[in-house]
């Protein structure tokens, strides 16, 4: 499934699995002057081919290595001959996707991406008349970079935004760096945030602002009952029960990873 929007001069194109009637796990891609930002999951891959057809297209920039955010870019760059650009520590996973370790869950809803070229990003660069600064933005990923245009006030969070609340944390996620990270960022002037989960967020300095006040709370929540109560009362207390998302990826994304994280100052899979 692909559905494709418009945000003043950037194009936001949302795609993801339609399994049995419902859409699982959709992100969205964005295209910006002659940029492609993110190519989304391989699972809408025809569809995406079919409406980047005829667009100019210069090369793409992906805000991190996750195959949702990759899913397209052999095909997009073999179609356009256009270069891919990418943290350095990203390049490993773009050349050869199988080096990341994808659960079940992960496998089902949008699968290994084709093999792509990507060349490192620098601190900067143009897209048809935008400016963008490149920023890293670890937390999500340590090859998490956010994209920043002064003049628009645009900033492209990757995975990093995805909301104002937060209660579920990857394995391999780290709380406090992505509360860091979101402190920085929040600094910037912001008008409009593109997040690849929630699309284009107006007056994105409020949000970020918002998120990182609720992120202080809950850390702040848990690190007051830390001497009390073991860390899964600590989650049941906060938290609640487990539920359906910790269920269905066998723990690799749950509320307790939250908890171990914020308590540990670590990525979950750094303490078990």
């Amino acid at each position: 499934m692909l559905k494709v929007s418009e945000q003043g001069p950037v194009t936001l194109f949302y795609m993801g699995r339609s399994l049995l009637g419902f859409l699982l796990y959709p992100v969205y891609a964005f295209l910006a002057g002659d940029t492609l930002i993110d190519t989304g999951t391989n699972r809408a891959d025809r569809e995406f081919l079919s409406v980047l057809k005829g667009r100019k297209i210069k090369k793409i920039v992906n805000t991190h290595h996750h195959e949702d955010h990759i899913g397209n870019n052999a095909d997009v760059q073999n179609l356009f001959e256009i270069p891919i650009y990418a943290h350095p520590s990203a390049l490993r996973y773009l050349e050869n996707p199988r080096l990341s370790d994808l659960r079940f869950y992960q496998r089902i809803v949008w699968d290994w991406p084709k093999r792509s070229q990507p060349m490192a990003i620098g601190s900067y660069f143009d897209a048809d008349g935008f400016h963008f600064d490149v920023i890293n933005s670890p937390g999500h990923t340590d090859d998490h970079i956010c994209l920043y245009e002064p003049d628009r006030k645009w900033l492209f969070t990757g995975d990093l935004f995805c909301g104002t609340t937060f209660i579920y944390l990857r394995q391999d996620e780290n709380y406090l760096q992505i509360l860091e990270t979101l402190k920085k960022l929040s600094r910037l002037e912001i008008n409009t945030v593109f997040c690849n989960l929630k699309g284009a967020v107006p007056n994105g300095k409020e949000a970020l602002l918002k998120k990182v006040a609720r992120m202080e709370r809950l850390r702040d929540d848990v690190l007051a009952l830390k001497e009390e109560l073991p860390p899964d009362k600590i989650r049941q207390k906060i938290l609640g029960q487990e539920g359906f998302m910790g269920v269905v990826t066998r723990g690799h994304y749950s509320k307790q990873n939250t908890i171990d994280s914020i308590l540990s100052g670590k990525r979950p899979d750094q303490i078990r």
